[in-house]
């Protein structure tokens, strides 16, 4: 009888330390030296921290000790925001680390607006951020906004597979086409050539291709080459409008 009334005693007394212990962070959010006086922000490049700190919406009497939790939802709501961490910083800091969505490429709707690798289209203002990326386009079709989501998709995942496999080739990159079929052509500067490729073009066989059009141009004089087909496994063909030579 007596283990079990020792065992009831401490039971009762873990619960009633448990609720004390959940209830501190309550007691300390009254804390006058806890009260939020500054919030950061790292990791936003595009976010501005007007909007951040609009969309957290914190009151005057805000505590370190308030749901972080709650707070990061509120930062993802944003289109810029991919994810969020909250992080407190005491006595009376916010930290939080933003990872943005990443523009990718332009897509012409009408004004040229950013896409990030999904084909979300992100509320940046090229100009204003000076943005240097591959314009989006639809083979055929003249009208602005042509592309579909899925064709958004498809086209800015493609650019942004190029961009982490070979950077230096994607800066030459100035706009892709998706062709009917689901083709793409990439057309590049230095040297001057669209590439003809199938989504999935290796980092491999781009440098391949080019070593064969580098081989081209040197054989072939006065040439202007059309484009660089990379569409047929094992082959490379550059199509010439005109050329003399072997």
């Amino acid at each position: 009888m007596r283990r079990w009334l020792t065992f009831v005693f401490g039971l009762a007394l873990a619960v009633a330390l448990g609720g004390a212990v959940s209830r501190i962070p309550r007691a300390l959010a009254e804390v006058e030296a806890f009260k939020v006086a500054e919030v950061r922000f790292r990791g936003a490049r595009f976010l501005s921290q007007d909007e951040a700190l609009e969309l957290l919406d914190l009151s005057p009497a805000a505590s370190v000790w308030d749901d972080l939790r709650e707070l990061e939802l509120r930062l993802k709501t944003h289109p810029l925001v991919r994810d969020v961490t909250g992080h407190r910083r005491f006595p009376d800091a916010l930290l939080f680390r933003v990872e943005e969505r990443v523009p990718v490429a332009l897509f012409p709707n009408p004004t040229l607006e950013p896409v990030d690798e999904d084909g979300r289209i992100l509320p940046i203002d090229p100009a204003l951020h000076k943005l240097d990326l591959p314009i989006m386009a639809a083979a055929g079709r003249i009208e602005t906004g042509s592309l579909s989501p899925k064709d958004l998709r498809l086209v800015a995942g493609e650019i942004s597979r190029l961009a982490q496999g070979d950077p230096e080739f994607h800066a030459k990159i100035s706009d892709v086409t998706l062709f009917p079929g689901g083709d793409l052509g990439a057309r590049i500067s230095d040297p001057s050539v669209t590439l003809r490729f199938v989504p999935g073009l290796s980092t491999g066989r781009i440098q391949t291709g080019l070593r064969v059009l580098a081989d081209a141009l040197g054989r072939f004089d006065g040439g202007h080459v059309m484009d660089l087909d990379l569409r047929y496994e094992d082959q490379v063909v550059v199509r010439f409008s005109s050329a003399e030579g072997n």
